[in-house]
């Protein structure tokens, strides 16, 4: 398993369509695994995707049995694997969405954006308004998750700001509000009570990460 005292680093890139199979190694895991350095659990998690193609062969299965890193690329459950880290470092995929909704810190890894936002189409420009911290190099990603920057008050400010403008129905009754409005033709129907969000917490709270 994970020791419980070690900031788990959740790495989940997304595919790009400037390159065919979608793969770009944009990080080298190992290298980041081992500049992050004591005290630090680096998981990696592809996109679907990518999870039987050429990304595979970034030695992924490998680097996971000689406990370098966690390959999590194959668990079920993407929830519980977010649940389990401390920390989400993308470049352009959507689970940071779903991951704003835990409150915890993201850093966004853009050293392609420009690439990647003229060869696939983009509804804003993600580095513009940041759920966090953004990198544009493996060396100044290294130094965010290092310094402790990836977590302070400036990492706060540009979470709550995304999450005020993407995550305002993210509230537990998403689904009941479709169905009684558009359905059931409730126009004034309101929650109950607002569903507490899922505070910020340790690694690891109701979920695990097989080693």
């Amino acid at each position: 398993g994970i020791p419980a005292d070690h900031t788990v680093v959740l790495y989940a890139p997304t595919r790009r369509e400037y390159r065919r199979g979608g793969h770009v190694e944009r990080i080298d895991p190992a290298r980041l695994a081992a500049d992050l350095g004591p005290g630090h659990t680096l998981v990696v998690r592809l996109h679907p995707s990518l999870a039987g193609g050429p990304a595979r062969g970034m030695g992924l299965a490998e680097l996971h049995r000689r406990g370098v890193l966690v390959d999590a690329t194959d668990e079920p459950y993407v929830e519980e694997v977010m649940l389990a880290s401390d920390v989400l470092v993308t470049d352009y995929s959507a689970l940071m969405f779903d991951y704003a909704n835990l409150d915890r810190p993201i850093v966004l890894h853009a050293d392609d954006w420009g690439a990647y936002a003229a060869s696939r189409g983009v509804y804003f420009d993600v580095t513009a308004e940041p759920p966090g911290h953004v990198s544009r190099s493996p060396e100044e990603l290294v130094r965010l998750l290092t310094s402790g920057r990836w977590r302070d008050a400036e990492s706060a400010r540009l979470r709550s700001a995304f999450r005020a403008r993407f995550c305002e129905y993210d509230d537990g009754w998403a689904a009941e509000r479709v169905v009684r409005t558009l359905i059931l033709g409730e126009r004034d129907w309101t929650p109950p009570q607002t569903t507490a969000r899922l505070a910020t917490g340790a690694a690891g709270a109701g979920a695990q990460v097989p080693a």
